[in-house]
C-alpha cells in the first residue's frame, strides 16, 4: 500500500469506452510513471472513496494525499502535476465552470457516442503495474 500513498490514483468507469481510451492516453503520456488507476466499480474504490464518488460514473476521480479532485479540478491537477501533460497548460486558463459544463454534457452521452467496453486495461500485462484492482 506504500505506492498508494505516494502516487495519485485515478478512479474511472471501467465499462466506459471513452474512459478506457482516456486511460490509454494518460498512461502513454505519464512519462515519469507517476499515476495509478483503479475502477470506480472495484473494491479499492469502496475502501478509499465515499459512496457518492463511486456512484457518479460521469467523472473520473483523482485521489492524491487524501484530497479528491473531479471534473475541471481533476483535469487541472493532472496538467499541473504530471510531466507529460504540461502541453495542455492552456486549459488552465479556462474557468472551472465552463470545463465542468462540457465535462457533464459529454459524461451524460458518452455511452451513446463511444459505447461500452469489456476490455479492461488492467488485464493487459503491459499495464499491470499501473492498476490497483
Amino acid at each position: 500500500m506504500n505506492a498508494i500513498n505516494k502516487k495519485p490514483i485515478i478512479f474511472y468507469d471501467e465499462v466506459c469506452a471513452l474512459c478506457n481510451h482516456s486511460l490509454k492516453f494518460l498512461i502513454n503520456n505519464d512519462r515519469k510513471n507517476s499515476l495509478l488507476f483503479s475502477p470506480l466499480q472495484g473494491h479499492i474504490a469502496k475502501k478509499m472513496l465515499d459512496e457518492v464518488y463511486q456512484k457518479n460514473l460521469n467523472t473520473f476521480v483523482v485521489l492524491n494525499n487524501n484530497k479528491i479532485y473531479t471534473k475541471a479540478k481533476a483535469i487541472k491537477f493532472l496538467i499541473k502535476n504530471v510531466e507529460g501533460f504540461k502541453k495542455f497548460r492552456v486549459l488552465l486558463l479556462i474557468p472551472n465552470p465552463i470545463i465542468n459544463l462540457f465535462y457533464v454534457l459529454v459524461g451524460q452521452i458518452r455511452y451513446k457516442l463511444f459505447g461500452k467496453t469489456k476490455n479492461c486495461l488492467y488485464l493487459d500485462n503491459r499495464f499491470k503495474n499501473k492498476f490497483l484492482v
